[in-house]
Order: C-alpha cells, then sequence, then structure tokens
C-alpha cells in the first residue's frame, strides 16, 4: 500500500458513504425568500395592473408627500444649498421620477408602495444627509452617502425581497425621489 492511501475494504458502513481520499458531491440547498411588506405589495400591484383594477383617490399616505409645504420649490431648494448647478440634473431626475408616479397613481397599491419608498427616502435624507450638510460636508461625501445610504439599499430591498416590479422602479427613480420631495418643500438643501 501506497502512504496516503486508506484501505477500507471489508469495512462495514450500513447506509450511505464510508469515505476517504477524493469523493466530491455538491449540495445545492434553495432558500425562498420570505413575503416582506414590500414584495406582497408587489404582488398585489401585479394583480392590480394585469386586472386593469384602478382607483380614482390619492390615498393620504400619498397626497401627504404630493403637497408643497412651501412655495420655493426645487431651483430655488439648490440654490439656497449652494448646489444650482446640478439643477438641470435633479429637474430631470424629479421629472423621470414623476412620470412613474403619475403613469401608476391610480392603483391604490402602487399609491402605498411610493408613500412607503418616499417615506424611506426622508427618514434617511433628515437623519443621514442633512446632518451632513448642516456639519459642511463635501458635497462628494454628500453624493457618496445618497447613493450607498438611500439609493443602493432601496434598490436592493427591491431586488433581495423578490419583488415583480411591474413599475420598473430604477436608481433613476429613486434618486428622483428626493428632488421630488425637494421641490414639495420636504427636503431641504441649506445649512
Amino acid at each position: 500500500m501506497r502512504p496516503n492511501q486508506v484501505n477500507q475494504s471489508g469495512n462495514k458502513i450500513g447506509e450511505g458513504d464510508l469515505v476517504a481520499g477524493n469523493k466530491h458531491e455538491e449540495n445545492y440547498h434553495y432558500h425562498y425568500a420570505q413575503k416582506t411588506k414590500l414584495s406582497s405589495l408587489f404582488e398585489k400591484l401585479k394583480e392590480e395592473f394585469d386586472g386593469k383594477k384602478t382607483i380614482q383617490e390619492i390615498s393620504d399616505n400619498l397626497q401627504r408627500y404630493s403637497d408643497a409645504r412651501d412655495t420655493i420649490g426645487l431651483e430655488q431648494k439648490l440654490v439656497n444649498g449652494g448646489r444650482a448647478h446640478i439643477l438641470e440634473d435633479a429637474a430631470w431626475l424629479k421629472q423621470e421620477y414623476f412620470k412613474k408616479l403619475t403613469r401608476f397613481q391610480f392603483y391604490e397599491t402602487a399609491q402605498e408602495i411610493h408613500a412607503f419608498l418616499l417615506g424611506i427616502v426622508l427618514e434617511k435624507f433628515r437623519n443621514i444627509v442633512y446632518p451632513m450638510i448642516k456639519d459642511g460636508a463635501s458635497e462628494t461625501d454628500i453624493a457618496k452617502t445618497i447613493s450607498e445610504e438611500i439609493i443602493k439599499p432601496i434598490i436592493e430591498k427591491i431586488h433581495n425581497e423578490g419583488c415583480d416590479d411591474v413599475m420598473g422602479l430604477s436608481s433613476t427613480d429613486i434618486e428622483g425621489m428626493i428632488y421630488f420631495l425637494t421641490g414639495k418643500c420636504h427636503i431641504k438643501w441649506a445649512r
């Protein structure tokens, strides 16, 4: 017998394998995502969308983000915050999101999804980004934080929770939510 060789002849192991040497097995375990609030909402929206089941009113939860809190608007908010140079991009992003919101606004569940996501965007901006603005953080750090703390986590949440996103929400839409909320004066950019 050569070194590093095991002789197992005559071993009785009952059921199963007695392994020595080079046996290789691959086992696959599938873990299906649990239903979450967001995945359940997207599933319900798909049913409404496929059945063309619409409503005529806007929910209070969504309306709170659609109502302007003052009359300053997006442009002046960005100017006041020293970000006039991003106005063109911000206006485009806001418009892209607004088109998506408008297209799906009469689906009850879409309203719930938009209100849910706008709430997350607003909370993260107020509690993470705005304090950075007040502390004089660089524009680069603020942009990186917006990407890493708001946009990416929301997109990952939609994808990782197995959401069947019939609206096709993208990072452009999530970033657009920031400027939509800015235009409605929920978000401030000035110190």
